[in-house]
């Protein structure tokens, strides 16, 4: 099951910076110094608009929840 937001309920600015630090959490080792600008949102894009959380994003991404 994917976890979803309610429609809306983040905007993209602040569901980006929920995913950059559920980034640096997950990868902490090598991700700690990840900053918005180092991302390519427009591949992460389709999980905000698929409504995914950020974590649930988080995992789709590292394929943990395949």
């Amino acid at each position: 099951m994917t976890a979803t937001l309610e429609t809306n309920a983040l905007s993209w600015p602040q569901w980006q910076r929920a995913v950059l630090l559920a980034l640096q959490t997950e990868l902490q080792d090598i991700a700690h110094h990840l900053r918005l600008d180092d991302v390519d949102w427009a591949s992460w894009q389709i999980f905000y608009e698929q409504g995914r959380t950020p974590r649930s994003a988080v995992a789709r991404a590292l394929e943990r929840d395949l």
